[in-house]
């Protein structure tokens, strides 16, 4: 299981990273559309929609989400409000079953399902969109993937204390704080390059630990919706790692986080 995940990663980053430096604005948001499109369907089956309702869903959210590539001076509003949302998913996740019961039915998942999506399009967007957008891109990526790689082995490891039992019985404290670490390091070799040696190093640091914090949050979110559709993948698209919402689940709630900070920190205009 763990080769067939390795060997999916690899030919996963092998086309997307050619994709995300050599395509134009237009191609890259295109791709990315996609990767919506198969998301917003994984998603809709989580929320108990089949058939030809599940497919008008996904295509619907892909279609209305195009416009929101367009709007000029927008950006800072829509990230902030993602940044909120994920914060008040957070506080969400602490209550589990013990939510409020309109969290757990299916007109509450269909509406969150545009308000996740839409901004972590928008988000890599206006990354890419950068002078050095794919490397900012690639940073964002690299946050997920080596937090995910991080969790995995040192919980693996170390691993004693659980994380969200009652969610995700497989991760752990130890694991995160593995993730965490890990990251900061990357994040502090990674500040000797360009661009990320523009920003102060502190505060860089500091974006890399909330991003990775939130991303879990992506991931218990995601395991959460799983959990109550009772499935261990949200789909089978990808070999060794589920489906596509398995694969971004973490990004999702990442991408506007890493923008928002950028705009914060003065890199990102909008």
């Amino acid at each position: 299981m763990l080769k067939q995940r390795i060997l999916t990663a690899l030919v996963l980053a092998g086309l997307l990273i050619p994709a995300l430096f050599f395509l134009p604005r237009a191609g890259f948001a295109a791709l990315v559309g996609l990767v919506v499109f198969a998301t917003a369907f994984e998603w809709a089956a989580l929320a108990r929609l089949a058939g030809g309702a599940r497919l008008a869903f996904a295509l619907l959210l892909t279609l209305a989400g195009i416009p929101l590539l367009m709007l000029d001076g927008a950006l800072g509003w829509v990230l902030g409000a993602a940044v909120l949302l994920w914060l008040t998913l957070s506080v969400r996740l602490v209550f589990g079953a013990r939510a409020p019961a309109f969290v757990h039915g299916r007109a509450y998942k269909l509406i969150l399902a545009p308000l996740v999506l839409w901004p972590a399009w928008l988000a890599l967007d206006a990354l890419r969109n950068l002078p050095d957008g794919p490397l900012w891109v690639l940073a964002t990526f690299m946050v997920v993937w080596v937090a995910d790689s991080a969790a995995y082995f040192s919980g693996r490891r170390f691993g004693r204390h659980k994380l969200a039992p009652a969610i995700s019985p497989g991760k752990t404290v130890e694991g995160l704080g593995g993730a965490l670490v890990a990251v900061l390091l990357v994040g502090w070799a990674a500040h000797t390059v360009t661009p990320y040696a523009a920003l102060p190093l502190l505060p860089w640091l500091l974006l890399l630990f909330v991003v990775t914090l939130i991303s879990v949050m992506g991931d218990l979110h995601e395991s959460q919706l799983k959990r109550e559709a009772g499935v261990k993948d949200s789909g089978s698209l990808l070999p060794g790692h589920g489906g596509m919402f398995d694969r971004v689940d973490s990004l999702l709630a990442a991408a506007p986080l890493m923008a928002f900070g950028l705009l914060k920190l003065g890199v990102l205009h909008g």
